[in-house]
């Protein structure tokens, strides 16, 4: 019996990934549900061609591509394991804002500027490990505490890993909320900067002046993978790190 099933005739059409790309996805999902974990040993390529029904040669190269990736470790003559956790340098943890606003009593609103597909521009494919032109999804949002302007998100989100992403309802829940809540092997950085407000940020936090603020600059992965980019400003006057 092949593992892939037919789609659902009341589910909208989407167009079906290619047959390595779904082995892959397999594989990672019995990895973030924690049924492969860190040291396990994956079944072989024979067996996953006899579970999966489909051809050693697609089975190789998915397994070829995680392995490249970091997700992966190969022994010649044993066998294929799932990959330790990679040890990244301690970094700042950044709570996320709707938490900081109802952990101080306040009540958190975000305002969606625009939710969209966008094809990515040089400097931000860059920080995403993609190619100009790629199409990412993009949002704007501007955080409330009690109707005053406290955090402007300016994020870009990898398409391949959230791709009904334009369909969620961010006045309910935070893109990093949605994230954690998505995938369990996630690592982040980030870059925290001072900044002066220019006419833009002035605009969308309502500010009347050029105003100090706080620059976060936020990367999320999974393995070697980017899911998201964000920069989250704050006015110096209304936020501070706890």
């Amino acid at each position: 019996m092949s593992y892939f099933k037919t789609q659902n005739r009341d589910a909208p059409y989407l167009p079906p990934k290619p047959l390595y790309e779904q082995v892959k996805s397999y594989v990672l999902k019995n990895m973030e549900s924690g049924d492969w974990p860190a040291f396990f040993q994956i079944p072989s390529e024979h067996a996953l061609v006899k579970e999966m029904g489909i051809s050693r040669m697609t089975i190789h190269r998915a397994l070829r591509e995680l392995t490249q990736a970091g997700y992966l470790e190969r022994i010649q003559g044993v066998g294929t394991f799932v990959a330790a956790p990679k040890k990244h340098p301690k970094t700042l943890d950044i709570r996320e804002i709707d938490d900081v606003i109802r952990g101080r009593g306040g009540r958190h609103d975000c305002d969606v500027h625009f939710l969209q597909a966008e094809p990515i521009d040089k400097a931000a494919a860059v920080s995403m490990g993609l190619k100009p032109g790629e199409t990412v999804f993009r949002s704007y949002f501007v955080h409330r505490e009690n109707d005053l302007p406290v955090m402007l998100e300016d994020r870009y989100v990898n398409a391949d890993f959230i791709p009904d992403f334009l369909d969620k309802d961010f006045t309910k829940i935070t893109v990093d909320t949605l994230i954690s809540n998505s995938f369990a092997l996630l690592s982040h950085t980030h870059v925290i900067q001072a900044a002066v407000s220019n006419a833009e940020i002035n605009h969308f936090l309502e500010l009347t002046t050029a105003t100090a603020c706080l620059v976060i600059n936020r990367k999320t992965w999974m393995g070697e993978a980017v899911i998201s980019t964000a920069k989250m400003i704050f006015p110096g006057n209304r936020y501070q790190l706890v």
